[in-house]
């Protein structure tokens, strides 16, 4: 798997984020970023959990739709990626 400098960035703030308060806020990104973390979640990298718990099954849209409830957190092989990267 081939990550940019900016998604290895980003996932490693989702981590940072998600240790220290339960995940990145998408009211915290900009457009690009949230560009980013589509593509991380697609991956399985991240996860997109809806700010009062997980989302339904329209979470895909929920989240192209741009909604701001919506927190990033990372995945057990988000975890492993970061550590190869180390």
């Amino acid at each position: 798997m081939h990550l940019s400098p900016a998604e290895i960035s980003l996932l490693r703030e989702v981590r940072v984020s998600d240790e220290d308060h339960g995940g990145l806020r998408a009211s915290e990104l900009d457009a690009e970023e949230l560009a980013l973390l589509t593509r991380l979640c697609d991956l399985g990298l991240v996860e997109v959990l809806m700010e009062y718990g997980e989302a339904p099954d329209g979470e895909e849209d929920e989240r192209d739709a741009g909604d701001n409830g919506n927190a990033y957190r990372i995945t057990g092989a988000g975890v492993a990626v970061l550590r190869e990267l180390a």
